[in-house]
């Protein structure tokens, strides 16, 4: 029954067993590697269980880090909140003389030259200007004179397009 052609598909069966061996062999040593650091030598059942052990601990972790990271994105957005301040804008009108206060937070961009243009293009004359910070506030006052005092400036024209500008 065996004609001579046994003996080498034996051999490949050989083969093919010790290689797949050396791979399954391969893949533990991985494993191990991948695990922390063991004492003691570890059979292969051990060392699965060992692993599907740590991957749960791993994906316990990653459940507790993502709940950590939430939650500290919500207190990060809570206080970007609070430092964010809402403009404020007062128009005194001083007779012929107007004076213009804006306190802002830091973080509110706007052009101050917009605010000048709007009160000369309103008839004032700009006799000062300055911006003090204190804290995370800017604070500008702006004093300014009717360029025609019999005229005058109109206030609420001049406040109403002030505040158009910050709003």
């Amino acid at each position: 029954m065996d004609n001579g052609n046994g003996a080498p598909m034996r051999i490949s069966r050989c083969l093919v067993e010790r290689e797949r061996r050396k791979h399954m062999k391969s893949l533990f040593t991985k494993l191990s590697s991948l695990l922390p650091i063991q004492q003691t030598k570890m059979s292969v059942p051990e060392m699965v269980d060992q692993a599907t052990e740590y991957v749960k601990e791993l994906q316990g972790r990653l459940e507790q880090y993502k709940g950590t990271k939430v939650q500290l994105e919500r207190t990060c957005e809570m206080r970007k909140r609070k430092r964010m301040i809402r403009p404020v804008l007062n128009v005194r009108d001083l007779g012929y003389n107007l004076e213009v206060n804006l306190i802002t937070g830091l973080n509110v961009e706007f052009a101050l030259s917009d605010f000048i243009n709007i009160l000369q293009e309103e008839g004032a004359d700009i006799l000062s200007a300055t911006c003090h910070h204190a804290g995370d506030k800017a604070i500008y006052t702006i004093l300014c004179q009717a360029i025609y005092p019999r005229i005058g400036i109109e206030t609420s024209s001049v406040h109403e397009r002030l505040k158009s500008l910050i709003c």
